[in-house]
């Protein structure tokens, strides 16, 4: 048995809160990056742009049902996500950002977009931050997120009755059709923080694959 503080023994409370570091509690950091090349000899996606007002993502599981067992080692457990249908709500997406997604032309100086949401097929790399109970978060860079919509939904706030239009964004998780690239990579932030600047980086960084 493992000894706490003053060599007394662990409680099955702290032995508990040893192996809770890794559970996840959240999303944040959300960020879509066009996929430029997709093909069998090559695959290559643009700078990452940033959806900050993302509320929630929730994904359709392959599985129906899946065993849990609560030990350290499955928190770091990562699910095969391939052909998940995935829904991601957005209280708000800058004109200037859907025309960097390519989702229309934005004018400066009229402050308008030309958009066109006919998304069917347009690809994105998905980025986004899982943080974990002991904020040492997961940084996932999923390779093909292929979109199958994009809609708008009015709901009013219980407070002071403000109508907010929230952007859905739909799609699937796919893999790349470059056989040697996997479908999503991870990072995770280190116990001292030292590859802070790296795991901010993996979510916006542009990416070409096979590298040179």
């Amino acid at each position: 048995m493992k000894e706490g503080k003053r060599g007394r023994p662990l409680t099955a409370a702290e032995r508990a809160m040893q192996h809770m570091r890794r559970a996840a509690i959240g999303f944040k950091g959300l960020a879509l990056a066009p996929v430029t090349e997709n093909t069998l000899t090559s695959y290559a996606a643009s700078a990452g742009e940033a959806l900050p007002y993302a509320g929630s993502m929730s994904r359709t599981a392959k599985e129906s049902t899946t065993d849990l067992y609560y030990d350290d080692d499955l928190y770091a457990q990562i699910r095969n996500v391939s052909g998940e249908d995935v829904e991601i709500r957005v209280a708000e997406v800058p004109l200037e950002r859907m025309a960097a997604l390519g989702l229309g032309d934005y004018d400066e100086e009229t402050n308008t977009l030309e958009g066109d949401f006919t998304v069917a097929g347009k690809e994105y790399a998905l980025r986004c931050v899982v943080d974990t109970v002991d904020h040492l978060p997961y940084y996932f860079n999923y390779r093909v997120f292929q979109l199958t919509g994009i809609r708008f939904d009015n709901f009013t706030t219980k407070q002071d009755s403000v109508t907010v239009c929230e952007v859905i964004i739909t799609g699937v998780f796919k893999r790349p059709a470059l056989a040697s690239l996997k479908p999503y990579a991870v990072m995770q932030l280190a116990d001292d923080r030292s590859n802070e600047a790296a795991c901010t980086a993996f979510l916006t960084a542009a990416e070409s694959k096979p590298g040179a």
